[in-house]
């Protein structure tokens, strides 16, 4: 794991899958999402998704720019845009709360199917 990322000391719900690369981590529980990257970490209730739309990006390799940091995502080829009513964003600053946030994510098959399962989405 790598050091810089910022872990989370109480997550509600049973562990169901993570997956890690050094600039990039996503883990899924039975009721929250979080999202790692070097000294940030995002913590969403799987509840608070709105929506999760298939993007295509032009390459499979992303890169991620946050203040003066690249963060490159390679671990997985299908990316969605997902959009939250709410998100917890934890910084070595603090703990900020911000209401309606879009990412671009990359999500495995797996993750996707969990991220479905138990946070109630349905296919259209």
């Amino acid at each position: 794991m790598n050091a810089d990322f910022i872990r989370l000391k109480n997550l509600e719900g049973e562990l169901k899958l993570t997956h890690m690369t050094n600039s990039l981590s996503c883990s899924v529980t039975s009721k929250e999402l979080v999202f790692q990257k070097p000294h940030t970490t995002y913590h969403l209730f799987l509840a608070d998704i709105l929506s999760m739309l298939p993007v295509t990006v032009p390459s499979q390799n992303v890169s991620f720019r946050h203040q003066s940091e690249f963060v490159r995502s390679e671990f997985s080829s299908d990316y969605y845009k997902l959009t939250a009513k709410w998100v917890r964003i934890v910084t070595r600053s603090g703990v900020v709360e911000r209401e309606n946030m879009e990412f671009i994510v990359p999500l495995s098959s797996k993750m996707l199917a969990y991220i479905s399962d138990f946070g109630g989405l349905q296919a259209i």
